[in-house]
């Protein structure tokens, strides 16, 4: 009886190792954006969704805002992220513009919110909001005390714009940015999409704005925490701006320094935003 010597690394003179399990096949790669197929299948998705949460805010209008932003509108984008197989990452950027940045985009809703709502008083003069919009916008806007002041910013101002910016500036966008191939018309096409999901006429051109901006602020930062910030603020400020006694409000709105000042936020903004100066790349010999 012989006894055959183990095999032996040629290179190292050892043994060699059993022969190891052949290794699982790779995972499959995550793509960067949906297609349009997928971006439509998701948006009819959520619009549907919808149509049980506009009951849900009959019963509760603050609590039914809730659930509908966050099941009916945040949650259908981590879903097609994952059934679509896509990069949450590369979707839905995250990371931290820098101070600058975010107080450029503070300051440019600041002073679009003050003009908007100085359009929509010319608007209103020929085209005023329905008497039903009206008492919705009034009843979701109303509080008692302090605590439920904070409370109503929270749920009507800060978490519509979290999921918002979830669906509209990360996986719209990415998704038309992809078709496009070009940031101004994913920008446009995101925004249109955007100002036409809230189904208020009424308020389309000013929606359209809101969003044509937010698009540029998630563009220009590669990152979707200056649209939340600034989506966030937009509504924290319509809010508070609607909650304000006629005598205050007027003023706010309609005076040559409230003007003046919103006018100081927008060009505070521009010089805040404008795209890093180019400097001439320096070789060290």
């Amino acid at each position: 009886m012989t006894i055959e010597a183990p095999p032996t690394d040629p290179e190292a003179g050892l043994p060699a190792s059993p022969r190891a399990p052949a290794p699982a096949p790779a995972a499959r790669f995550r793509r960067r954006a949906p297609e349009r197929r997928e971006i439509a299948l998701t948006l009819g998705l959520v619009l549907l969704l919808n149509i049980p949460g506009g009951f849900l805010q009959l019963a509760n209008l603050r609590w039914g805002l809730l659930a509908t932003q966050t099941l009916f509108i945040a949650a259908p984008v981590f879903l097609a992220i994952r059934l679509f197989y896509l990069d949450a990452r590369a979707v839905l950027p995250l990371r931290w513009p820098g101070p600058a940045f975010l107080a450029g985009a503070a300051l440019g809703i600041a002073g679009l919110n003050h003009f908007l709502n100085y359009a929509l008083l010319w608007q209103d003069r020929f085209l005023p909001l329905p008497g039903l919009w009206q008492v919705l916008f009034e009843d979701l806007a109303a509080y008692d005390g302090p605590a439920d002041l904070v409370l109503l910013l929270l749920l009507v101002g800060v978490v519509p714009a979290v999921c918002e910016e979830l669906l509209f500036r990360g996986f719209v966008h990415a998704g038309l940015l992809l078709e496009f191939e070009s940031a101004p018309k994913a920008i446009l096409v995101g925004a249109l999409v955007f100002a036409g999901f809230h189904l208020n006429p009424w308020r389309l051109s000013v929606l359209l704005v809101i969003g044509l901006y937010l698009g540029f602020l998630a563009q220009r930062s590669a990152s979707l925490v200056p649209a939340m910030l600034a989506h966030a603020l937009n509504n924290v400020l319509s809010i508070s701006l609607a909650e304000l006694p006629e005598a205050w409000r007027n003023p706010l709105v309609q005076s040559p320094w409230s003007h003046a000042g919103a006018a100081a936020c927008v060009v505070a903004a521009a010089l805040l935003l404008r795209p890093p100066a180019w400097r001439p790349e320096i070789r060290m010999l």
